[in-house]
């Protein structure tokens, strides 16, 4: 791997397409008549580049005023002191390095749960294809297939099961944490977070051998929260601040990473952020990876807030809105669709 002050090994489009592994992405050049090329001239993103933030980083031991300073200002931050075992991060690291590096993507595409380019390919432009990768893992239930996942994929499950237990345990601990500011009684705060029924996201950033590609469209989640676990602290991530992109700067070893998503935004009545993020594609010769825990209220939490702009709504409502938008448009409206009026 390269140093910090070393460029990392490029890599070219002979390079992706010899890579069994790498799934069959476009390249800007795939086009039939240029269209591609037009499209991005008039489409490019008008927002410009607003250098490196560095992210608050709240101990989860004592979290304090900084917790919900940090969902305030930017609705994203670093968490130290979560006491997730460090040996078992690294353990699902390299299984699942192992299963999306070293696996042809036609075998991998066969497998339950494996996703690529993005879970919503059907109706996008192709300039929309993310440059990713990776597994769904639902931790609520096994993964059930015919035929059943390969010995490779069960064993990058139970692993996520065992993490995603812990992950769980840390959306916990800091939804009560915030639950206080807002007033909210037992009930709502147990109905908002149905942490054990959240999902793990395996994802791989596999290298790209040209510019204009992102290995994660710019999107807000649709989570109350997402915590996130960077191989190596590796970069790739930028978030919308203050109108411009910006990179975000690696924290210290160990710590994880934590955004709120649409359904805190609301909980909040928009006091707390969520926050518009998008992943650049990996430009070297390795691969990244993040391990993405998404946590989520219960299908039937009414989800309000006193004074809110938004109408009260079922977070099963709000999904099922997600997924129509989607199918029609190929993308996410989100709470704008609970407007009152």
């Amino acid at each position: 791997m390269a140093t910090a002050s070393e460029s990392p090994p490029a890599i070219t489009a002979s390079d992706a397409m010899a890579d069994p592994s790498i799934p069959p992405f476009p390249l800007l050049d795939d086009d039939d008549e240029g269209t591609r090329h037009e499209q991005e001239e008039e489409e490019e993103d008008p927002l410009p580049h607003g250098g490196v933030l560095e992210l608050p980083t709240v101990d989860l031991e004592s979290p304090g005023e900084a917790l919900p300073a940090a969902c305030r200002r930017l609705g994203v931050f670093r968490l130290a002191n979560h006491s997730v075992p460090g040996d078992l991060t690294a353990k699902l690291f390299a299984r699942a390095r192992n299963l999306l590096g070293r696996t042809p993507f036609s075998d991998k595409h066969a497998q339950p749960g494996y996703f690529w380019a993005t879970p919503a390919l059907a109706g996008l432009r192709v300039k929309d294809v993310s440059w990713v990768e990776g597994f769904h893992v639902p931790l609520a239930r096994p993964i059930i297939a015919d035929p059943p996942p390969s010995d490779e994929l069960a064993a990058l499950e139970d692993l996520a099961r065992e993490y995603g237990a812990h992950m769980a345990r840390v959306a916990r601990k800091v939804f009560d944490a915030l639950a206080g500011e807002l007033g909210l009684d037992a009930d709502k705060t147990a109905a908002y977070l149905a942490e054990h029924d959240g999902f793990l996201r395996v994802y791989r950033y596999p290298p790209c051998p040209e510019e204009g590609h992102l290995g994660m469209e710019a999107h807000t989640d649709s989570s109350v929260l997402s915590v996130i676990a960077q191989e190596d602290l590796v970069g790739g991530l930028q978030v919308l601040h203050d109108g411009a992109w910006r990179d975000v700067a690696p924290g210290a070893p160990g710590t994880l990473l934590v955004n709120l998503g649409d359904m805190a935004r609301a909980i909040s009545g928009d006091a707390w952020r969520s926050v518009r993020h998008r992943v650049g594609a990996s430009r070297g010769a390795e691969a990244r990876l993040s391990l993405c825990y998404f946590a989520f209220p219960r299908d039937d939490a009414v989800i309000a807030c006193d004074g809110s702009r938004y109408r009260p709504f079922t977070h099963a409502e709000f999904r099922e809105q997600v997924k129509a938008d989607i199918k029609a448009t190929g993308s996410k409206v989100g709470l704008e669709r609970f407007l009152r009026h």
